[in-house]
């Protein structure tokens, strides 16, 4: 992935780069339950891929539901680009633990949060800041959901 940061990004852009970030999320994860010979382990995956399924498609109708004027507002610096270095890290092990998984899955969760908070904080724009805000109370909303969702394991 490139790991090359632009300096002036629109907010649409970042957008974007939410959308294809959950795409390369769900891969991962249909990658690792191909590759698992664990059924719990499979069934978390197979949740994470519909749930990225889901998070990109509900970005998308964020996004055409957003005012083009705020889409188009230039940020002065771009979000950093640490959850590609995640995604590069991420080994696929067939032996992962459903432990491995979801603490990987959290830290992705985590990394595009950051993303969301950063772009909120170098918004000059007041709407730009108040749809990265949404969008960063959004994500954790959806991690905390994810965290009471894998909750079920314990009784499988």
């Amino acid at each position: 992935m490139d790991n090359t940061l632009r300096n002036f990004e629109q907010v649409k852009d970042v957008l974007d780069y939410g959308i294809e970030l959950h795409h390369q999320l769900r891969a991962l994860y249909d990658n690792l339950s191909q590759h698992s010979d664990q059924k719990r382990v499979q069934l978390v995956l197979d949740y994470l891929s519909r749930h990225e399924r889901n998070r990109a498609a509900a970005l998308s109708r964020f996004e055409q539901a957003s005012q083009r004027g705020s889409l188009e507002v230039w940020l002065q610096f771009a979000p950093t680009r640490e959850i590609e270095q995640r995604l590069a890290d991420c080994a696929i092990r067939p032996d992962m633990t459903v432990e491995d998984v979801i603490r990987t899955a959290l830290a992705f969760d985590d990394a595009l949060i950051a993303i969301y908070r950063e772009a909120a904080r170098e918004a000059d724009d007041t709407h730009a800041r108040a749809l990265f805000e949404n969008l960063a109370e959004m994500e954790e909303q959806e991690k905390r959901r994810f965290i009471r969702d894998v909750g079920w394991l314990e009784d499988v």
